[in-house]
């Protein structure tokens, strides 16, 4: 998928507002060598979803998020703007890879390689370009990261996971998870594993459990 990550930071330098991008994968295509394309929602904060004259139109926030997201990605889908709580949302859904071995296109999510685990990678062109863009006029910007896991094996799955925000309660710099057969489970990754992503070109989010790690359940 080309330019996502340059997507999060053209839409905030236009809107000043947050970004999130929020996929939901399968572990079997996380773990599958085969790369498969799937939709990953991406939500732009925006002030208002109607236009303030008139309620019936859209915000001229929304029109712009609109016109940015589809000028940078071909196959962009507009979905909707809603209100969650005190914040207006505009929601998109855009096409990412799962899986495979090597890395293809710009941004993949994957099997760490090593026998098991997860990982997320940007290509060194994308990287390359965020680094410039960050230099030469929003070097404060950090999109926001949130992966969503469904476990699709028959099995439960023992993790460590780095450096992420469990299912919204938990921050685990270091720790054994579980990923349960059969439910979804969000993991939403630190300001230093997108830093990671931006500035390395990848992030580990979990290892498969192994007990060489001596972490104590909790």
């Amino acid at each position: 998928m080309k330019k996502i990550l340059m997507g999060l930071i053209s839409v905030a330098l236009l809107s000043g507002c947050k970004v999130e991008l929020a996929p939901t994968v399968n572990l079997s295509d996380v773990n599958s060598e085969t790369a498969k394309t799937v939709q990953s929602k991406l939500v732009v904060e925006v002030m208002s979803c109607t236009d303030f004259n008139d309620s019936r139109k859209e915000s001229s926030d929304v029109t712009d998020a609109k016109k940015t997201i589809s000028n940078i990605f071909t196959d962009a889908k507009y979905v909707e703007c809603y209100r969650e709580k005190m914040d207006s949302k505009a929601l998109f859904e855009i096409p990412i890879t799962v899986g495979g071995k090597d890395l293809t296109g710009d941004i993949q999510i994957r099997n760490g390689g090593f026998g098991g685990g997860m990982i997320v990678l940007i290509s060194d062109s994308l990287r390359s370009k965020i680094e410039q863009q960050q230099k030469a006029s929003f070097s404060n910007f950090k999109p926001s990261v949130q992966i969503t896991v469904n476990n699709d094996l028959d099995r439960n799955q023992d993790i460590v996971v780095h450096g992420v925000f469990a299912d919204a309660k938990h921050y685990l710099p270091y720790s054994w998870y579980q990923l349960v057969a059969g439910k979804a489970q969000t993991f939403k990754l630190s300001d230093v594993s997108v830093l990671a992503i931006t500035n390395h070109g990848g992030a580990l989010v979990y290892e498969d459990y192994d007990k060489r790690f001596e972490i104590k359940k909790q």
